[in-house]
């Protein structure tokens, strides 16, 4: 059977899906993966077993609604962002958002630890690209707004590939070291900055 959740309506459910989430997320900063099981979420969350697979199939499906939950707090720290007073350069603001999306790994109870040795669930490839394209958008408009980029096909296209090139900067960031690779992190909001406003190319 694929992996399934099955959110709940009544407050009262809520809680308790809520608490096995969050149960999940601090056993991901000290259990591996693979030694992850459902009856230690249960007991970590202070349900039932039977509770916790009235929501979720397995563990898997448990971790997906984690992911689900960090792709939309990833839009919300985007708008939240773009809509504050602009920095002063658009270097700037490329470096508050990548700094807010750095404290993720540093701070989300079992990000990091989900991030790379949590399941590939390919399932979920259609929603990340759906969060990385409103986080483009985003800062497309940001860009337009505050710092004169123009307005064209072709610079919202370097906006989404900026995105995709600050996900896997951080990726590369945060693979070996805990607080982040400091100077990769330093470098990404230039080197991103740079292409953005690099003079535009011909078809």
């Amino acid at each position: 059977m694929a992996s399934e959740t099955r959110e709940p309506q009544q407050q009262r459910s809520r809680e308790k899906f809520a608490r096995i989430l969050a149960a999940t997320a601090t056993l991901l900063e000290t259990t591996p993966y693979e030694e992850l099981g459902t009856k230690l979420i249960a007991a970590e969350a202070g349900v039932s077993v039977g509770v916790l697979y009235r929501y979720f199939t397995d563990k898997e499906a448990i971790v997906a609604a984690l992911v689900r939950g960090w792709l939309r707090l990833d839009v919300e720290i985007a708008e939240r962002i773009t809509k504050e007073p602009l920095p002063d350069s658009s270097q700037e603001l490329l470096g508050k958002l990548l700094a807010a999306y750095a404290d993720r790994f540093r701070r989300e109870p079992g990000y990091r630890r989900a991030w790379y040795q949590g399941p590939r669930i390919t399932g979920l490839n259609p929603e990340r690209q759906e969060t990385n394209t409103e986080i483009a958008r985003r800062l497309h408009q940001s860009l337009v707004r505050g710092y004169a980029m123009p307005d064209t096909e072709q610079s919202r296209r370097r906006a989404r590939l900026a995105v995709e090139v600050a996900a896997n900067l951080l990726d590369l960031a945060f693979t070996e070291q805990a607080e982040g690779d400091p100077e990769i992190l330093g470098d990404a909001a230039l080197m991103m900055d740079c292409y953005l406003f690099a003079p535009p190319t011909s078809n």
